[in-house]
This record gives C-alpha cells, structure tokens and sequence, in this order.
C-alpha cells in the first residue's frame, strides 16, 4: 500500500483546532475521535519562556525607550518573526485515506505515534497546542510551536527566532530555494515515512513541494558547474597573461641589450680601430687590430641577430595570443551575460512558483503541476 505525505503551513486557529468553534467541513458526530495533546494558552507560554530572559534585558538598558514591556506584544507588533508556527501533517488524501473509511483508524495511529516523538526531536520548538482531527475528510494532526534559541549575543539570551532554532537542530538553509525550514519539513517526512513503513505503508513520493525544489536545486547546480568553468577559463587566462608579462619583460630586456650593444659600439675600446704605430706596415696592422676588431663584431653580429630572432618570434607569440585571448574574452563575455539572462529567468520563476503557492496553497499547487505535466505527456503521446 502506498500514501503520499502532506506537510501544510496552517493559519494557526486555536478555535478552530480545539473545536471551540465548529467549522461546516466538521463532522461533530466523530469528534470524539479527535484526540487533543495540549491546548496551552500562548501568551502563559511566551511568560514562561521569556519572562527572566526578558528581565536580565532590561535591566542592561540605561535608556528607557529601549526597554520592552511585553516579548508576546514586542513579537507581535515586529516584522521580523511570527509569533508561532503551526504545521500541518497528512498522510494520502480523501480518497484513500478517508476519514470515513477502512484506513480511518490506521491513518490515526501511524499519525499519533508520529506526535509523541515530535517534542523530543525538536527540544527548540517548543510545542503549546497540536490536536490530530479524525472529524474532517481526511485524518490530519495539527501542531503549533514557538521556535526559541537560548545564548544569544543580541537582544534577549532566549529569544524568539526560526532560522536559529532550526540551526540549532542541525538544518542549514543553502539559499531562497532550500531554506532550513524545506530541510526540517523533509527530515520530519522522512521520520513519518518509517513509522508508515513500521504499519504496512510505503510513502510514495510524487508531485511534492520536494521534486518542484529539486528541480531549480538541479539548475542551480548546472549554472555553478558553468560558473566554475568559467572560473577555471578565467584562471587559464590568467596564467596565460602572466606568461604574455613575462614575454614582455624578455623583449624590454632585449631591448635594453640592443641598446648596450649600440653603446659598446661607440665606446667599447676594443670595437674601435686604434690609430697606426710608427713605421707598422699594412699588413701588420691589419693582423694585430682590423682582424680581430672583426672577429669580435662578427659574435657581436651574432648575438644581436640571435637577440632580435628572439624578439621578433615573441612579438609575433604575443600577437597572435592577444588575438586569441580577446576572441574567446568576447565569447566569455556573451556566454557571461546568457548565464546572467538564464539566473534572472529561474529567479522569476521562484518568485512566480512562490507567488502561486501562497495564493492556491503547496497541495492544490502541486496537483496543478501534475496536471500539467500529464497533459504534456498526453500531447506528445498523441504528436507520437
């Protein structure tokens, strides 16, 4: 047998969770199937959680403005946390899993065993009220929390915060797309998946929030194996120009040579000609001064010839990599800017998707993509 598994942000109505009010989807003749864990007023909860914190905070404000009154009324009026969280959990839907149904009594067990070890594995959300509803269409358990962290370096030492509660146990956020909280979310399925597996249940994974995310985790990560391509060219590159320096400093120094030789031409005493001795005939003059003046202009020659061979085939290197090196810096630049127009699209689409989730909720979404997808498929079967 296998069940999908639901994980749903609720509104939070104590009211409507405790049965206090009777919506027109609640069956009160099996209300009585419900089954309430714990019904704790917040406001006694927020007291006796922050009250102390709350009172070594102010007493380090030497001015008055900065004091805060009342944490539940602080928390409330800020824009930074919500005051509780509640979530909502299901195992497969009306019709396999029906309230009214022969799965009825298993969905309540495999979904009340889930609870009692829902506050040991999560000792930062502190849990003030969670009921599991068998009076609608479909088994469900509700639970609302206070995520809280104790040590803290700013504001109160205990103080309200998600983010920090859910780091605290070990889920880390790597982005917009794979938040601490899509992290707990999956690891708390996982946990519910094994104690359906524990009563016959397999937990079939389809169409969920998970696979949506996975697919934009699947982008990200093809557009940062790019970036690190490009980031491995552009290191290429860099070598490349390091070695184009080098190059450079080699024809400055040839250059400096040529004009030492240039010099040593005019000046080197040994390249000069010296003026004849006395009666020294032709003949010896040329044997002990023009002979060997040429012999050293002749390696002279030599080395200058060497020394400027050198210089040109570096200049023509140098030449025709610039040529290079700037082709593929045009190609990086366009391939740079398609990477930019691709990243700008994937954030519209998540902005969009979560757009859409708020607006339809995660479920109803969800079944809409599947929708879709199979309409695709049907298309192409029928193109086939």
């Amino acid at each position: 047998m296998k069940r999908t598994i639901s994980a749903m942000v609720g509104k939070g109505s104590m009211t409507h969770n405790s049965r206090s009010f009777t919506a027109e989807n609640v069956d009160s003749e099996r209300t009585h199937l419900n089954i309430d864990y714990c019904n704790e007023p917040i406001k006694k909860v927020y007291h006796e959680m922050f009250d102390a914190a709350l009172k070594q905070y102010n007493a380090r404000q030497k001015r008055k403005d900065r004091k805060i009154p009342d944490y539940y009324k602080h928390i409330e009026s800020g824009k930074q946390e919500k005051l509780f969280h509640e979530i909502i959990f299901q195992i497969g839907n009306k019709d396999d899993m029906s309230a009214t149904g022969e799965y009825a009594e298993l969905a309540r067990t495999v979904l009340d065993e889930y609870y009692r070890g829902f506050q040991e594995r999560n000792p930062y959300l502190r849990v003030f009220s969670a009921h599991l509803h068998m009076d609608e269409a479909t088994p469900h358990i509700h639970i609302d929390f206070v995520p809280f962290t104790t040590g803290s370096q700013r504001g109160l030492e205990t103080r309200v915060s998600l983010k920090q509660a859910l780091a605290n146990q070990g889920f880390k956020g790597n982005g917009r797309g794979d938040t601490e909280w899509n992290r707990w979310i999956l690891s708390e399925k996982k946990v519910l998946a094994q104690i359906m597996e524990r009563h016959g249940i397999e937990w079939e994974q389809k169409g969920t929030h998970e696979q949506h995310l996975s697919v934009l985790d699947y982008k990200k990560q093809e557009r940062a194996k790019e970036v690190a391509e490009l980031d491995r060219e552009i290191e290429e590159k860099q070598l490349e120009v390091k070695g184009l320096k080098a190059t450079v400093e080699k024809i400055e120094e040839a250059k400096e040579i040529l004009g030492d030789v240039e010099k040593q031409l005019d000046e080197d005493p040994q390249l000069q000609l010296p003026e004849p001795q006395g009666l020294m005939t032709a003949k010896s003059y040329k044997k002990k001064f023009v002979e060997p003046l040429i012999k050293r202009l002749k390696n002279l020659v030599r080395t200058v010839l060497a020394r400027s061979y050198q210089g040109w085939e570096n200049y023509h290197r140098i030449n025709n990599l610039n040529g290079r090196l700037y082709r593929e810096n045009e190609h990086l630049k366009y391939e740079n800017s398609k990477l930019k127009e691709v990243n700008g699209m994937l954030r519209e689409q998540n902005k969009a998707y979560q757009l859409l989730e708020k607006v339809f909720g995660r479920r109803r979404l969800n079944e809409i993509i599947e929708q879709a997808r199979g309409f695709k498929k049907s298309k192409q079967r029928d193109a086939r």
